[in-house]
């Protein structure tokens, strides 16, 4: 709420969604990784520390306490 403001179930609902959609896509990924030749469970791990410590990296430019709202005027 402190970040959307009155647009706080706007921004509620766009991440569930898009968690919602990692989510089903994760297992499809994972099964076409391990369907590659060559390619094992370590490739599955790695790819998913990168996307992890990429998510990481994304949280650090959150900025909680600038409403988006702040940016209209």
């Amino acid at each position: 709420m402190d970040v959307g403001g009155r647009f706080a179930g706007t921004v509620s609902g766009s991440m569930n969604m898009l968690g919602n959609l990692g989510g089903m896509a994760c297992p499809l990924a994972i099964g076409a990784l391990l369907g590659l030749p060559g390619h094992s469970w370590h490739v599955v791990f790695i790819v998913t520390s990168a996307v992890y410590s990429l998510g990481a990296v994304c949280w650090l430019f959150l900025d909680p306490v600038t409403p988006l709202e702040a940016g209209k005027g």
